[in-house]
C-alpha cells in the first residue's frame, strides 16, 4: 500500500510540474545612438561670460524623455576611435552638458567652462560627440 501511495504521490507532484509553463514577456525598446561634430567655430559664449557652450537638435529622438525613466550618456572623442564620457574635465577645461525636449525635438546643450573660472576658453579642434539614449520602464 505504501508503495502505491508513493508512487501515485510522485505522479501527482509531475504532473503537476509538467503542467506549469513559465511565461517570459519581454519588450525591448532598443537604446539609439547619435552621433553629431561639433566645429570648434560654433562654440559661443553664455550671457554671464563665465562658460561656452552649444545647442545640438538630435534627430529622430521623439518618444524619448517623455518620462523620468530614460536615461543619457554622453561621449566626447578627441581622437579617432577613442571615447571618454563627460562630464570629465580635458586640459583645463571642465565640460559638462543638459538635454531638454522641446516640441517633441530633443536638444542637447554642452559647455564647456576653465576649471579655475576665468574667461573660458573655446576648444580650438572639433569634438566627435556620442550620445546614447536609453529608454527605460519606470517599473510603476
Amino acid at each position: 500500500m505504501k508503495k502505491i501511495l508513493s508512487i501515485a504521490c510522485v505522479a501527482i507532484v509531475v504532473a503537476t510540474l509538467a503542467s506549469c509553463k513559465k511565461t517570459y514577456i519581454t519588450n525591448v525598446v532598443p537604446n539609439q545612438t547619435f552621433n553629431a561634430t561639433i566645429a570648434a567655430s560654433q562654440w559661443t559664449q553664455t550671457t554671464d561670460g563665465k562658460s561656452d557652450s552649444i545647442s545640438i537638435k538630435l534627430p529622430n529622438a521623439t518618444q524619448f524623455f517623455l518620462n523620468d525613466s530614460d536615461a543619457t550618456l554622453v561621449y566626447f572623442s578627441y581622437f579617432q576611435g577613442v571615447y571618454e564620457q563627460i562630464p570629465e574635465v580635458y586640459n583645463g577645461v571642465s565640460y559638462s552638458y543638459f538635454h531638454y525636449t522641446n516640441n517633441g525635438n530633443l536638444y542637447m546643450v554642452v559647455y564647456a567652462q576653465p576649471i579655475g573660472g576665468g574667461v573660458p576658453v573655446k576648444p580650438t579642434n572639433d569634438i566627435l560627440v556620442k550620445l546614447v539614449l536609453i529608454p527605460s520602464d519606470s517599473g510603476n
